[in-house]
């Protein structure tokens, strides 16, 4: 039986090494300019699609990546909240770079739910309602695999859940291992407009996402 831990301690992100933990969401304080910022881009009607790699940890790539009309202030909690979850992931999983992508949406990114084939992502809503998902002891495997109808693959009794806005999501993906195919999950269906951050974490060669290093003794120290 696969669990999911909610917490608002960072340093819980170390049990996504449990094999029995599919997903950890930590809740975040909210940042009023992070708030302010959605609005301006909401205010405006502004489109953001902006992907990039950068190194964990550096601060400048952010606004070199976003290199649009931002209040300095505003852009530079973006560039904080990035930043500091880049770091997260490269201390827990060991990578040195992170994948980097700003959205905003006013539909449904990806309708049907799925599993992304990857070996973690971390999801964070800034606006808007946060990703639809459910969790693994409660997927409709045959529907899951169906093409034929748009039905949510959960089993009877089963629930869909949401990410909490501005919770730091960390999901395990298909490529984690081979025992598990990754959390199943969507965007959110009429959920109106938001704004979503999400990381990648990149490795230079094949790595074993079971470091001994990342254990209860040793927690991680962002804060």
């Amino acid at each position: 039986m696969m669990r999911h831990l909610l917490s608002d301690q960072t340093g819980e992100f170390a049990a996504i090494y449990d094999e029995d933990v599919e997903l950890v969401s930590v809740a975040r304080p909210a940042a009023a300019s992070l708030e302010a910022l959605a609005e301006q881009w909401s205010a405006s009607r502004q489109v953001v699609q902006a992907q990039w790699e950068q190194a964990a940890g550096d601060l400048e790539a952010p606004s070199a990546a976003l290199s649009m009309s931002i209040d300095a202030d505003r852009l530079g909690a973006l560039s904080e909240e990035i930043t500091l979850a880049s770091d997260t992931l490269s201390e827990l999983l060991g990578c040195e770079r992170i994948g980097i992508r700003v959205t905003t949406l006013r539909g449904p990114m990806c309708p049907r739910f799925h599993a992304d084939q990857v070996p973690c992502r971390m999801l964070i809503t800034i606006r808007g309602s946060g990703t639809e998902w459910i969790p693994s002891d409660d997927v409709n495997r045959a529907l899951l695999a169906s093409r034929d109808t748009d039905a949510a693959p959960i089993r009877d009794g089963g629930d869909i859940k949401h990410l909490a806005t501005g919770n730091w999501s960390l999901l395990k993906g298909g490529a984690w291992n081979g025992h598990f195919g990754g959390v199943v999950h969507r965007s959110p269906h009429g959920a109106g407009e938001r704004l979503l951050l999400s990381l990648d974490p990149i490795f230079q060669k094949p790595k074993s996402l079971n470091p001994p290093e990342f254990t209860a003794a040793n927690p991680l120290s962002i804060a």
